[in-house]
């Protein structure tokens, strides 16, 4: 199984699956004052790891756990692999002295698709695909199944699976691409967000699939000639598949269940949360997927602030259920960035700029994105080709960065990126969509964390999704890679 790039991991909590979501422990006291004790827990995000399962970096022990796998029953946990966004309910041990975490263990494991379907379209640079009338967005963190040698082998028709992220409606950033040999009747499968829901029709659109719902099990749906379904977060499965609806991408689907998308709402569990901000309705009070989340005056930020939780976010969340509610106690924002170039072209018309060095690359400015520095700059306007920019900002996608602190400085010829390798072929890698020729850079310029490692210990296992810091000077229209280095 390769990596096809990397910011580690993007739920939306798209994926989360209220069938478990009430099924986990009740808080247990234990161990006394200095001693440990247990809580209920609730966790989703990508399998990023075995010997036992970790999501989203984080263990849990699976002794005696239950797994449900794409519907079956008492599966096993062969069946999962990295970058399938799973449920988990479970118990989080701690110590009641340190407030540590000892262990966390599972006691159910879900798993469902977020896409299962055919392709309809493989975007030329290998970064998009549409399938099942939703577009799904392939960046560093994404895992290419074996089963998919190449992103451009694959064909229109041809049956996947994606596990990911849903960021938006019609939109998932996808953990894992699978290549399915076939699809059982009523195995279609999509998540996503309803629009244009039909009473009357019995049928909504999500993304560019036209869904009718005529017959199907909508039992745990509200009722529709009384609410509408719109805005809300499904989980639809069907067995027929047509041509027809809106748009160059329109399909249409037959479904056989409709079902909301949910966390729970076990007061007390604890939240592990990992996905996109979907929905802000104040500041600090926001929609990571489906889930309702709220921060407070206690809670901690990391790699970011309050005002940088924007739609589109990556998050991951962490705190506690009440009354369905997560009340972060922490947040960490995902896919942070630093670079340091000078301005190659400025798009006025999209709000874009493109930088020396990373032609493939876009950096977006919006309304919250401070600016400052040299000419005290207030937007993007204020900005000319050739000045030199600090940038710090998200990754949005595979190759471009929505811009949150901008600072221009003096003329100078220093370029310094800071991402994460898409691929790598000795002396070529790929960053943020730009293929980087190091084949200049000495022996002694490619680092590790002990030092000098030279060529080819810098190449050696060096995996998709790894970080590296670049560093060269810009001259004469060409970028001169003096130096560059690796963490683990």
């Amino acid at each position: 199984m390769r990596c096809f790039g990397s910011i580690d991991r993007v739920l939306l909590l798209s994926v989360i699956f209220g069938l478990f979501a009430s099924c986990g422990p009740s808080p247990q006291a234990g161990g006394g004052i200095g001693g440990t004790g247990s809580v209920a827990t609730v966790s989703t995000g990508p399998v990023t790891g075995f010997g036992s399962v970790f999501v989203s970096g984080n263990e849990f022990a699976t002794n005696g756990t239950n797994f449900t796998v794409d519907g079956i029953l008492n599966a096993s946990e062969r069946q999962l692999k990295k970058g399938m966004i799973i449920l988990v309910n479970g118990t989080i041990s701690e110590d009641y002295k340190t407030n540590q975490t000892v262990q966390r263990t599972a006691k159910t494991i879900l798993y469902e698709d977020t896409i299962e379907g055919p392709v309809q379209f493989v975007a030329p640079d290998g970064l998009s695909l549409i399938v099942l009338g939703q577009t799904v967005l392939i960046n560093q963190s994404t895992i290419i199944d074996p089963s998919v040698p190449d992103i451009s082998s694959l064909k229109q028709t041809d049956l996947v699976e994606v596990s990911g992220f849903v960021s938006g409606t019609g939109t998932v950033v996808a953990t894992l691409i699978d290549r399915k040999n076939s699809i059982e009747a009523t195995n279609y499968q999509v998540k996503g967000f309803i629009s244009q829901h039909d009473d009357v029709h019995q049928s909504f659109t999500i993304g560019s699939l036209e869904v009718t719902y005529t017959g199907a099990d909508i039992s745990q749906m509200p009722n529709p000639a009384r609410t509408s379904w719109d805005g809300r977060l499904v989980d639809v499965q069907g067995g027929q598949v047509r041509s027809g609806g809106a748009g160059p991408y329109g399909i249409r689907l037959t479904a056989t269940t409709v079902k909301p998308e949910g966390f729970g709402n076990k007061d007390g569990e604890e939240v592990e949360i990992e996905g996109f901000v979907t929905q802000v309705l104040s500041q600090g009070n926001f929609y990571l997927g489906n889930v309702h989340v709220q921060t407070s005056v206690g809670t901690t930020f990391e790699g970011g602030a309050i005002n940088d939780i924007l739609v589109g976010a990556h998050l991951e969340v962490y705190g506690s259920l009440v009354g369905g509610i997560a009340n972060a106690t922490k947040v960490e924002f995902e896919g942070e960035t630093e670079l340091q170039a000078n301005v190659a072209a400025i798009n006025s018309a999209d709000n874009t700029l493109t930088l020396t060095g990373l032609p493939a690359l876009a950096i977006q400015f919006d309304a919250q994105t401070a600016l400052q520095g040299q000419g005290n700059p207030h937007s993007l306007t204020d900005l000319r080709s050739g000045d030199h920019l600090q940038i710090h900002g998200q990754l949005r996608g595979g190759n471009t960065i929505l811009a949150t602190e901008v600072e221009r400085s003096a003329p100078a010829s220093t370029v310094q990126i800071q991402g994460f390798v898409m691929s790598a072929a000795d002396p070529f890698l790929v960053l943020f969509g730009s293929s980087i020729d190091t084949s200049l850079i000495p022996e002694s310029g490619f680092l590790g964390r002990a030092g000098s490692i030279g060529r080819s210990g810098f190449f050696a296992n060096l995996s998709n999704g790894k970080t590296v810091v670049l560093r060269g000077t810009y001259q004469a229209n060409i970028v001169t890679w003096s130096s560059i280095s690796r963490g683990e």
